[in-house]
């Protein structure tokens, strides 16, 4: 397993084009969807969940489906979004956190901040695994699956919890179109807490009978949602990119699809990071050494912080400004080879991070200045895909492939200085780390098959595996040690994963399944400061087993109803506690053998009647650490929840739209997210945990009756709601008393107005 597999790989995909690999799969990526979920009867929504064309009712996976429409009512314009759109979705997206921007299913994801992790979670755009090097914006999107449970047989090695598996609206040969849509809201007006800007576009150019090209653009331009109290500028989020797609099909067998994409981010005066929520008032100043009579909180009042819930303000007297930039395109070959339908997908991903100096605790008043410096991360992945798959409706339908992925990761040296200033003009330094130079290189190649049999017309076996062999390296130059500056860490592996199961149809369009499955998600290096040395975290394998319910109920509304249990061998943690001596953050990567998740979920979506559309769902996932488990404090929290899953959670989106005149439709759009209690860290303290709560939002609006035309006020997290992106305690002193928070633009309310034209 080298890089001539992978040029050997590469090639073969551009010269073997007449015999080359799925067309029911590609149907689904290289051609214009027919309908979307809510413009279909349940009967007939079409998933690719099992790398086919299916209807959602005829898969044993439990899956959430939200098409464009949806998407767009809610406002779905990153990945951090999509918390609205599925019960068993959290993304807690922190700046560096949620690898890859997976975040967790069933209370089962990836938090760390270490370069060398991959997610549980993975995120796959048009068929192409997006790694580390994912995209962070949604836009010109036609329908997103969120796929739970492992998927490692058809989707690889970064999906033990599950997929969030995204299509893009194809090109089409047979018309000219374009369409520009726009969500437009200002800090103050309205009673909004942040401003935001988003404008996206498409133009749609047939360039033959059998050829179109689709180019999509867009344009998100955000103030806040955080205030320098000692400048009075709020902090700007600016972000542009496009994305190119040429669909050809130069025979009745042939089918090629070219897909690129760019895209560009701006975060000035500091994005989205700490602010103090509490503060002790009068106490220890440096590691226990010494007293502050002032104390914190007037500390920060005299910069114009007020310390509390949904604090939006903070203090620094240095800027930050940092880019980052992520690029990629694929190449995607069908062929109809009579008996099987062939496909090759090849793609490459960059993502480049430039990040400048960061003030961790924002708080200039305060005696100790804890800075880290700037950091540069380069992330470059290479994935070759090849599938051979039998015609559907065969008593015997499967697919096989192979796939190769190289990701390749470099960062310089993160330094870590910490200053004490007693009075104004005198700086003490206290401590300093220069940091290292890191280079990660994840190498995979796996093999992979899946089939269902038909035993009788109403009763089917479902089988398939995946063998992975993996390698992980890294070279350290740590800057920070005198001798032996270089230091390296190995890890290889070889994983079987599986998937067995049966189904049975009750009826036409009703049927009942239970499968086991075995995932695996890659060891990872961590990457701690110095005085620490890298080390190993051993693979994470779950044990997963699930049974469900899908039913076509009235009028094409899906009925989705899933038990499920699963158990986790060393399930891949981070716990990060304050350094006494310094008061910077530490975070450590581990290892938790024992995790376990079980529950129970149901979804309800699709088109009521034809004024109605409703996508809801609700679930019981008891996610908790294993027996015995002491957190970070020193207590026992065993059998407790994990960090970042609500044991409960609902969601609902829905729109009602009623005729006006006999060209204007008036419509009405609601959705809501409620979550049980959320902890933060792995302890007890209740200061890291926030409460149950609502978010609510909508729309309402008119539209023409063609849908060409259409413009809407819009409210998002009307109430005001301050649920955090993080929670930390010990901020930046010892003691729990002192909290920071990070907040995001799903913390704070915002209205606007939304306009829509197509032409």
């Amino acid at each position: 397993m080298n890089r001539t597999l992978a040029v050997a790989l590469a090639s073969a995909s551009w010269l073997a084009v007449p015999t080359i690999a799925t067309a029911q799969d590609s149907a689904a990526s290289t051609s214009p969807p027919a309908a979307t979920v809510a413009d279909q009867t349940g009967a007939d929504i079409v998933v690719t969940a099992q790398r086919r064309r299916e209807r959602v009712v005829d898969v044993p996976i439990s899956i959430t489906v939200a098409d464009q429409k949806q998407l767009e009512r809610q406002q779905v314009n990153t990945l951090n979004d999509l918390n609205r759109i599925a019960p068993s979705l959290e993304i807690q997206q922190a700046p560096g956190q949620n690898t890859g921007g997976g975040g967790a299913i069933r209370g089962i994801g990836t938090q760390t901040f270490s370069a060398g992790a991959v997610a549980s979670v993975g995120v796959v755009v048009d068929q192409v695994s997006q790694g580390n090097a994912n995209i962070g914006d949604l836009f010109d999107v036609a329908r997103i699956e969120v796929l739970k449970g492992p998927q490692g047989t058809l989707f690889g090695l970064t999906t033990s919890a599950g997929v969030i598996n995204v299509s893009t609206n194809a090109p089409d040969p047979t018309r000219l179109s374009a369409r520009v849509r726009t969500e437009l809201s200002n800090d103050g007006t309205a009673g909004s807490k942040f401003g935001n800007q988003v404008v996206q576009g498409v133009v749609n150019v047939p360039l033959a009978s059998n050829a179109a090209i689709r180019v999509s653009g867009l344009l998100n331009q955000r103030q806040g949602v955080n205030r320098n109290a000692l400048t009075g500028d709020l902090n700007n989020v600016d972000r542009f990119g496009f994305r190119g797609r040429l669909l050809w099909t130069p025979s009745d067998a042939l089918t090629v699809n070219v897909i690129g994409d760019y895209t560009k981010s701006r975060l000035e005066n500091g994005g989205d990071f700490f602010t103090f929520v509490r503060a002790g008032g009068p106490g220890p100043f440096f590691g226990g050494g010494g007293f502050d009579p002032v104390g914190i909180t007037a500390r920060l009042a005299s910069c114009g912080v007020t310390v509390g819930e949904g604090n939006q303000t903070y203090c620094a007297a240095r800027p930050r400004l940092s880019r980052t930039y992520n690029f990629g395109g694929s190449l995607q070959l069908d062929y109809d080879a009579g008996p099987l339908t062939l496909t090759s997908i090849t793609a490459y991903r960059v993502n480049k991070e430039r990040g400048d100096v960061t003030s961790i605790f924002r708080g200039d008043p305060l005696e100790l200045q804890v800075e880290n410096g700037a950091t540069h991360r380069n992330i470059d992945l290479f994935t070759q895909e090849f599938r051979a798959s039998s015609p559907s409706g065969n008593r015997l339908e499967y697919t096989v492939g192979a796939f190769y992925s190289h990701q390749k990761q470099t960062r310089t040296p993160e330094s870590l200085s910490v200053t004490l200033i007693p009075a104004p003009n005198v700086a003490i330094p206290i401590a300093r780390s220069i940091g290292a130079y890191d280079t990660i290189v994840d190498e995979s190649l796996a093999a992979f098959g899946q089939a269902t049999f038909q035993v009788t017309p109403a009763f089917r076996l479902i089988g398939g595996g995946r063998i992975t062999s993996a390698k992980l390296s890294l070279d350290r130059n740590n800057l920070d040690l005198a001798t032996n500056r270089i230091q390296a860490q190995r890890l290889s592996t070889e994983k079987i994963s599986y998937r067995f199961g049966a189904q049975y149809d009750l009826l036409k369009n009703a049927m009942v399944y239970a499968t086991a499955s075995r995932g695996f998600k890659g060891g990872q290096i961590a990457t701690p400061a110095a005085p620490l040395s890298p080390y190993i975290v051993r693979p994470e394998i779950p044990m997963a087993y699930e049974a469900g319910l899908k039913a076509t109920l009235f009028r094409g509304l899906v009925a989705d109803i899933n038990l499920f249990y699963t158990k986790v061998t060393d399930f891949q943690a981070q716990q990060c506690t304050t350094v006494a001596s310094t008061a910077a953050l530490s975070c450590v990567q581990t290892n938790i053998d024992g995790v376990k998740t079980r529950g129970a979920e149901i979804n309800f979506f699709g088109r009521v009647n034809r004024n109605l559309s409703l996508n809801t769902g609700f679930i019981y996932a008891k996610a908790t650490y294993p027996t015995k488990y002491l957190g970070t404090d020193g207590t026992q929290i065993g059998g407790t929840q994990l960090a970042y899953a609500p044991k409960y959670k609902f969601t609902l989106s829905g729109e009602y739209q009623q005729p006006v005149t006999t060209r204007l439709n008036a419509f009405l759009a609601a959705d809501t997210v409620w979550k049980s209690r959320i902890r933060y860290e792995a302890n007890s303290r209740p200061e890291s945990t926030f409460r149950p709560h609502w978010t609510v939002g909508g729309r309402i609006g008119l539209r023409t009756e063609d849908e060409r035309y259409q413009i809407a006020v819009f409210a998002r997290n009307l109430f005001d709601v301050h649920e955090p992106s993080l929670y930390q305690s010990d901020f930046p002193y010892n003691g729990a008393a002192n909290v920071g928070a990070i907040y995001g633009p799903q913390s704070f309310r915002q209205v606007g107005l939304s306009l829509d034209a197509k032409f």
